[in-house]
């Protein structure tokens, strides 16, 4: 048994201005990508070989380049043998969207059916947000993605892709994924699947998971900065033979998606950003977070606005960090001057037209490379002790500050600080371990939290918000 094994992932964001190109995505080929994912042990377990194409993840970011994408679509596509494959298995995103050709995943899928023929099986590991096509219906055999988020089993989410494969090798089945959509659109950091409501509804796919020949039962929530006709929820179910019971399953699952729009809510303190940072600087506990939500990097936003800092400044914040601001002239600035200098410098506004700029001026207490979202280093970064009392992180490009990992490749120690900015909406696992309390500041930007602000002009009508009281 042959089975070929690929990874290509971007989270879009179509609000943002910068394009993600090749050279921003971590890249392995061949036998290199096999240490990338997380199902070596559950080929060799059933005696299959691995095929290697491609493993080739970046930060969110804009849309993919045109043309950068097809040379990554082409590391896959060529290295699939055209005969003599059992099963080919995927961990993308589900959110990619690509410059003049639309949702990257059905492209690259209809790229690799044309390649391997119709009736080899295709299984996908996505991201729970992703933005489904009707058309990934038909190309892949097995659909699933995170039960999490925040996403804490990407891993199991390869595996049980795997899995599923592997028994629709073995069992000789032609599965059909069935899919329907719920015209909502909830700010992702409003999304949890721990809490409600959402808990009720990844329950009742769980609960679906155990009916007789069901493969997989799947809610996604979408991507909401993305703007195009198949953005938001989707209800993905796959059952090995069953496709009513799976067009049934995935009609109940958006029904109670659709009817508990009012019941989704921010889990944190989510307010305007001036009102954010009195809560923040009020609060009797440290460290306390504060999401500088509109410039969300993990959300694709450019990662270089200053408004949220010109903020901080005028409401006289101290013993305040704010990690991290993208802007490449400032950093490499701060590599022409020695530790301990002090350097005035303009910083903001240097990816994203749109974005704040601030001046500042401080004292270099440290550079160095720092770990990136991937788990590689993301490029140069400088930190300065500003004369306001701010400790400002810069950042050569843009980078997601995620976890203490990050802090601690630029030997920067978080822990003393009262208010610690990051570039987020709800916090990863690490830091939200780390925090004593969490606000979220609605701040403009291309990750903006409300569906009104984005400007969207493609999207399904009716959708709630902008649409209610439709069904």
């Amino acid at each position: 048994m042959r089975i070929a094994i690929g990874s290509l992932q971007c989270e879009s964001n179509t609000l943002s201005p910068v394009p993600t190109r090749e050279g921003d995505f971590d890249r392995a080929y061949g036998r290199a990508m096999c240490d990338r994912v997380h199902v070596m042990d559950l080929l060799e377990g059933a005696g299959a070989e691995a095929v290697p194409t491609l493993y080739a993840h970046a930060l969110p970011g804009g849309a993919v380049a045109k043309g950068d994408y097809l040379r990554l679509a082409r590391g896959v596509v060529d290295a699939l043998p055209e005969t003599g494959l059992d099963g080919v298995w995927l961990y993308l995103h589900g959110a990619m969207y690509v410059e003049m050709i639309g949702g990257g995943e059905a492209h690259l899928l209809r790229l690799v059916r044309q390649r391997i023929g119709p009736r080899v099986p295709i299984a996908l590991a996505l991201d729970f947000h992703a933005n489904n096509e009707e058309e990934l219906m038909e190309l892949a055999d097995v659909i699933c993605a995170f039960r999490t988020a925040p996403h804490v089993d990407q891993v199991e989410t390869e595996r049980k892709a795997m899995r599923l494969l592997l028994r629709v090798i073995e069992k000789k089945l032609a599965p059909r994924p069935r899919m329907a959509r719920a015209d909502v659109v909830i700010p992702g950091d409003a999304v949890q699947t721990a809490q409600p409501p959402l808990d009720r509804i990844m329950a009742m796919a769980d609960e679906m998971e155990k009916l007789p020949g069901m493969l997989c039962a799947q809610v996604f929530g979408g991507q909401s900065w993305v703007d195009a006709p198949f953005m938001g929820p989707s209800m993905v179910v796959t059952h090995e033979r069953d496709e009513r019971l799976a067009q049934s399953c995935a009609d109940q699952l958006a029904r109670a998606f659709y009817d508990a729009r009012y019941d989704f809510t921010f889990l944190i303190d989510a307010l305007e950003p001036d009102e954010a940072i009195r809560r923040a600087l009020e609060a009797d506990e440290a460290p306390v977070f504060l999401s500088d939500s509109g410039d969300n990097t993990t959300a694709g936003a450019a990662g270089d606005s200053a408004f949220l800092l010109n903020r901080l400044i005028a409401l006289g914040a101290r013993d305040t960090l704010v990690a991290g601001l993208a802007d490449e002239a400032a950093t490499l600035a701060c590599y022409d001057v020695a530790i301990g200098d002090t350097l005035t410098l303009t910083v903001g506004g240097s990816l994203d037209k749109k974005s704040e700029r601030a001046t500042v001026a401080g004292r270099l207490t440290g550079r160095g490379d720092i770990l990136g979202y991937t788990g590689a280093l993301a490029g140069k970064s400088a930190t300065l002790e500003l004369d306001c009392g701010i400790t400002l992180v810069l950042t050569e490009r843009r980078t997601a500050i995620t976890s203490l990992a990050a802090f601690q490749s630029i030997s920067l120690d978080i822990l003393p600080y009262k208010l610690i900015v990051v570039k987020l909406g709800y916090l990863f696992p690490g830091l939200q371990a780390l925090s004593k309390k969490a606000v979220l500041a609605l701040t403009p930007g291309g990750s903006t939290e409300r569906l009104e602000d984005m400007g969207h002009t493609r999207i399904r009508r009716p959708m709630y918000p902008l649409d209610d009281h439709f069904l």
